[in-house]
């Protein structure tokens, strides 16, 4: 394998010791920090990444940043590929992802099949969102050990991190082969394949999940979406409840029961689990806009604007906010102030095909055919698959028939001609 790094690694790393520190006992820091890295962290040798999401508690973040600066402050020479390996991964636990690739790429320079130097570098790439770098690491590092499921496992999240979901599925259907229960991968892939449309086999795979570690919330809230997406509504409910019965606080499994319950019909319970939602993320200006829905569907028109206001507030480019309170401002008999919402709605998403529906019905009721058959054409032009829609609208037909009509007429007039 060749060895030799482009230039835009990063430069090795070594630790010289300042005057203040000479009388400092090296082994003895290195020791301190590599008992605080295998008890509270991710290791002293191979890292073993937290689960996503978790976070070192305070006062253990505080003794290893500690640690870590003891070492720096009594290193008296290079230090050997061991200590170097165990001060990146301290680098590496505090966050200071640059200081310990450099540690990484030290060791890598005098031992390039150090097989742990070089699966932490990954790590270290993919911390600092370089996927590309941390992608040939891994790669790299499976041609010496090719059945190390972890380091697949990796690889995938570079490749998808990369954009290349074919080949992250493929890595972490390998990881999974290597090791049939990798949970971590296994949820990887269930996302990647619903991503990919691929539901009916995401479902399976969180499925799968589900099996060997039951207690997850956010496989639940993904199998959830899953099945939605397949039109099984019911089963989907069922799935974000469990999401939020292991998690009270998942705003996101609330919100998508709510959006569940507002396509069923089920209001009140959408109502609920969006009041939840806001309660949980009040700056959630997609909360506020569905709720505010919810409330114009129950008829309660004054709440219905005060969350569209809200949501406005959070996000004053919110164009859905805008046409979802002019269309009740309209049923309030507002048209003046509808008409605004509207307008000011296709000026921040002229491609808002709601929007132009809107419009074009209450250019309809003010008797202005031409702006109203303006705007349905802009509604088919972006959704042509409403146009059974807009030829059932009462408020549109005539406006088409008048269309139609003239075209007809225009069409006789020219044969007696």
């Amino acid at each position: 394998m060749d060895t030799e790094r482009p230039n835009h690694y990063l430069i090795g790393w070594s630790l010289t010791l300042p005057d203040h520190a000479q009388g400092c006992s090296l082994s003895g820091n290195l020791a301190d920090l590599a008992s605080l890295l295998d008890r509270f962290a991710s290791g002293s040798g191979r890292i073993t990444p937290r689960v996503r999401g978790s976070r070192l508690g305070a006062d253990v973040r505080a003794k290893l940043e500690e640690a870590v600066e003891t070492v720096e402050a009594s290193s008296d020479s290079t230090l050997s590929s061991d200590d170097l390996l165990v001060f990146g991964n301290g680098c590496y636990a505090v966050g200071r992802h640059e200081d310990a690739s450099r540690a990484y790429l030290t060791i890598l320079k005098d031992e390039p099949d150090n097989s742990d130097a070089r699966f932490n570098l990954g790590l270290a790439y993919l911390r600092l969102r370089n996927p590309e770098d941390a992608v040939r690491e891994f790669t790299d590092l499976l041609e010496q050990h090719p059945l190390m499921a972890e380091a697949f496992y990796q690889r995938g999240n570079g490749n998808d991190d990369l954009g290349e979901l074919n080949q992250a599925l493929a890595d972490y259907s390998r990881a999974i082969e290597l090791n049939p229960e990798f949970v971590h991968a296994m949820y990887n892939r269930g996302i990647l394949l619903a991503q990919a449309g691929r539901h009916e086999e995401a479902v399976a795979q969180f499925d799968r999940v589900n099996d060997i570690q039951p207690d997850i919330s956010n496989t639940y809230l993904n199998r959830g979406a899953s099945l939605d997406e397949l039109g099984l509504h019911d089963e989907a409910l069922s799935s974000y409840t469990r999401a939020t019965e292991l998690n009270p606080e998942n705003s996101l499994a609330l919100f998508n029961r709510a959006r569940t319950n507002y396509y069923l019909g089920n209001l009140n319970e959408a109502l609920t689990d969006y009041s939840e939602v806001i309660q949980l993320t009040p700056d959630d200006a997609e909360a506020f806009n569905n709720r505010g829905l919810t409330y114009d569907a129950l008829g309660d028109y004054e709440n219905a604007i005060e969350d569209f206001d809200a949501a406005l507030i959070l996000r004053p480019s919110f164009a859905e906010a805008y046409s979802n309170r002019g269309a009740v401002l309209e049923v309030v008999g507002d048209l003046a102030a509808a008409l605004k919402d509207y307008q000011f709605s296709l000026d921040a998403d002229p491609e808002l095909a709601s929007a132009h529906y809107n419009l074009a019905r209450l250019y309809s009721r003010n008797g202005d055919v031409a702006s109203c058959l303006k705007h349905i054409d802009q509604v088919l032009q972006i959704e042509p698959q409403w146009a059974e829609d807009v030829a059932h609208d009462e408020h549109l037909k005539w406006a088409l028939d008048m269309r139609n009509l003239r075209g007809d007429k225009g069409e006789h007039d020219n044969s007696e001609g």
